[in-house]
This record gives C-alpha cells, sequence and structure tokens, in this order.
C-alpha cells in the first residue's frame, strides 16, 4: 500500500473513531445531566467537545474523503490532488487536537508558556484554514471534471462550508471588538451552525447520494440549478431559529420561515429525483436513509409553518432535530457508504438499531411525546441509550476490517 493510499484509507478510520469517542462523549454528557459525577468536567465543556468532534472530525473529513475519490476518477489523466488530501487530514488532525482542550477549557484562555491562549478557538480556527486549503485543491482540478449531478452538490457543498465559516469567524471579530448587543454573536453563531448543517451537511449528503447511485444530468428532469439553490439560498436564513424568543424579531422570524421553507422544498425535490431515479429499488439501509431526510422535510415544514410558540421554547425539539438530521440521516448515509459491495450487513443492522433507539430516546424529551407517559426512567434510558451508536461503530469496524483482509 503506498504512501497516498494509506493517506485515504486514515481519512475514513479516523473519522470513525471520532465518531466512537463523540459518542462516548455525549453518552458522558447524558450521564452528567442525571448527577453522574464526572470528575469535576463542566457539562458545557462536555457538549462542546462532543458537538466539536463531531463537526471537525467527522461532518466534515469523511464527506472530504468521498469527493477526493470522485475527483481522482474524474482526473486519472492529470495524476492525484495531493492538496486536497493533505489538507483534509490537516483538519481531521486539528480537530482532534482540539477535543482535550474543548473537554477541560471549553472555550477559555490556557496558560502556556506564559501567556494565556484560547487554545480551543486557535486550534478552531487552524481547521477552517485547512477547509480552504481542500477547496483550492478542489478548485485547481474542478475545470477539468465534467458537471454531474454529484459534482453540482460538491461545488454548492464547499460554497456552504465557505460561507458557515464567515459566521465563525464574524463571532470571533464580534468578540475582538466587545459589541456590547449580545445579537450579533448569537446571530453569527447560529448563521455558522444553520450553514453548516442546513447548508455542508445536506448538500454533500445528497452529492455521496448521487455519487453513489451514479446518477446522470440525462436523467433528471428538474434543473440541478433549481434542486441545489433552493438548500443554498434557503439553508443560511435558517439561523435565526437558533437565537432566543427574547432577542428574536418579527422580520428575523419571518426569513427563518421562507429559508426553512425553501430548504425543505429543494430537499423534497431531491429526494423525488432519487426515489424517481432508483424506482425505490434499494436496499433496506438506503431506504432508511431516505426516510430519516423525508422526518427532516417533515419536521422542517411544521417549523415553517407552524406558530412559533410550538417549538421555539422546546429544547427538546431542537435536539432531537439536529439528531435526525446528523446522526440520523448524514451518519448512517456515511455508514452505508462505507460498507463494501457485496459484504454482509451485521454491522451497518447494528448501527441502524442503535440510530433509531436513540432518537427514539430523545423523542420522549420533546412535547411530542405524551405528557402522561413521561416516567423517570425514561431520562436514565436516555442516558443510556446514548453509548449504543459508538458500540455499533465498534462492531462495524471490526466488520469491515474482517472482510476487507478476507
Amino acid at each position: 500500500m503506498n504512501k497516498r493510499r494509506r493517506s485515504l484509507e486514515l481519512l475514513w478510520q479516523l473519522p470513525l473513531a471520532a465518531f466512537i469517542l463523540a459518542g462516548l462523549t455525549g453518552f458522558a454528557y447524558r450521564m452528567g445531566l442525571i448527577g453522574t459525577d464526572l470528575w469535576g468536567l463542566s457539562l458545557e465543556n462536555i457538549r462542546h467537545a462532543h458537538s466539536h468532534l463531531m463537526f471537525f472530525c467527522w461532518a466534515v473529513p469523511l464527506p472530504m474523503y468521498f469527493i477526493i475519490r470522485k475527483v481522482d476518477r474524474e482526473i486519472m489523466d492529470t495524476g492525484p490532488n495531493i492538496l486536497m488530501t493533505r489538507m483534509a487530514l490537516g483538519s481531521l488532525f486539528l480537530g482532534l487536537a482540539s477535543y482535550p482542550f474543548f473537554l477541560f477549557y471549553g472555550y477559555r484562555p490556557v496558560s502556556l508558556a506564559g501567556m494565556d491562549l484560547p487554545v480551543s478557538v486557535i486550534l478552531s480556527g487552524l481547521v477552517m484554514l485547512c477547509w480552504y486549503g481542500f477547496m483550492a485543491g478542489y478548485w485547481k482540478e474542478r475545470k477539468y471534471i465534467n458537471s454531474d449531478l454529484a459534482m453540482t452538490f460538491y461545488d454548492a457543498s464547499l460554497l456552504m462550508l465557505f460561507i458557515s465559516s464567515l459566521g465563525a469567524w464574524g463571532v470571533a471579530a464580534v468578540q475582538f471588538a466587545g459589541l456590547e448587543n449580545p445579537l450579533f454573536g448569537k446571530a453569527l453563531t447560529h448563521f455558522f451552525l444553520a450553514t453548516f448543517t442546513e447548508g455542508w451537511v445536506v448538500t454533500v449528503l445528497l452529492g455521496v447520494i448521487y455519487d453513489h447511485f451514479k446518477v446522470e444530468l440525462d436523467n433528471v428532469i428538474i434543473a440541478p440549478g433549481l434542486l441545489a439553490g433552493l438548500i443554498i439560498f434557503g439553508a443560511p436564513l435558517t439561523f435565526p431559529y437558533g437565537i432566543s424568543e427574547s432577542l428574536l424579531t418579527t422580520q428575523l422570524l419571518l426569513a427563518a420561515r421562507l429559508g426553512g421553507l425553501m430548504a425543505a422544498v429543494g430537499l423534497s425535490l431531491n429526494l423525488y429525483v432519487i426515489i424517481r431515479r432508483s424506482g425505490l429499488k434499494l436496499a433496506w439501509y438506503w431506504k432508511l436513509v431516505l426516510v430519516f431526510l423525508a422526518l427532516k422535510v417533515m419536521a422542517q415544514l411544521l417549523a415553517s409553518l407552524l406558530p412559533s410558540e410550538f417549538w421555539m421554547s422546546a429544547h427538546g425539539l431542537r435536539i432531537f432535530y439536529l439528531h435526525l438530521l446528523l446522526l440520523g440521516a448524514f451518519s448512517f448515509a456515511m455508514f452505508c457508504r462505507l460498507k463494501r459491495d457485496n459484504s454482509r450487513t451485521r454491522g451497518l443492522s447494528a448501527v441502524a438499531v442503535s440510530v433509531v433507539l436513540v432518537l427514539i430516546s430523545l423523542l420522549w424529551l420533546t412535547p411530542l411525546w405524551p405528557s402522561s407517559l413521561h416516567a423517570t426512567w425514561q431520562f436514565y434510558a436516555t442516558a443510556v441509550t446514548a453509548v449504543l451508536p459508538s458500540l455499533a461503530a465498534i462492531y462495524y469496524f471490526m466488520q469491515r476490517k474482517r472482510t476487507q483482509v478476507q
């Protein structure tokens, strides 16, 4: 195995390890919520460590691995793009390096060499610089590649990743400038989160799906610009959904509703294209991915149409929605895509069961669950269930490596 092949292997193996670690961190957070002693660690810091590890070391580098493979297939005559691989690995290693600092210090400065430095923030900035390096490598080769639906969505996803990073830089700028209005910092933080989750995550996921099923433009009856454009323009507008009610204006809420409606319609059209292309002759695990995406569309449509009083103060609904997208649709699709052809699905079945159980356990904590059925044991069950995806991922990895050896 040559050096570059080993680097590419790391681009799916290390994100899988990060997924496992992030899941265990989420499990620790849930245990802390029910009163377990976590050796003095702050629950807020644990939550930051969990989310940043999932974002920096799972939700970005693993899709980059699939983008690199797609580009390599298309430019065989011009040779492999080393810059993309190195930048993806760089973002991955820096994301892993930031984990202990988020876990123990959060965003607080750390005393190093006589200076107080916000190490977690610095490492996060370096991660985003690696994203830019990856984009530079991608666009260097993009002009040699004919457009298909997968490349269209990979283009859109990297645009969304770039725009989301501007929100993160904006938060740092607001803090440096010392602006007193809390709306600026909150808005920019949620602009980053909304553009990342609703923009990057959704578009790159669709790109991976179209790439896997090799959907050609000739087979698509809807303009690719419309399929991607509704999500591109709608996703950033949804950022007000994360702002507290006390800071939310009528104009911001209207923008969020419009953006959510555009993004939901865009994703619905893409689901129609996928179903029309496959004729539902899909393996059960890809059908489950489509179910998760359909549920996400329904949730986003309801948020755009229902009175805000129903969901704005329901923190449990937001947590459930984020896990439906990030753990259900996105993460499970990544496991499906990593599955080797003609290999057994026992590991994938374990992941599917764990994901469904986690989503059910989070549903218990939302207003959608009848209050008459609430019980104390559900909080403990939710905490225990949080460890299942990590255990299932370990089993999945062992099964995949065993297949690879055979």
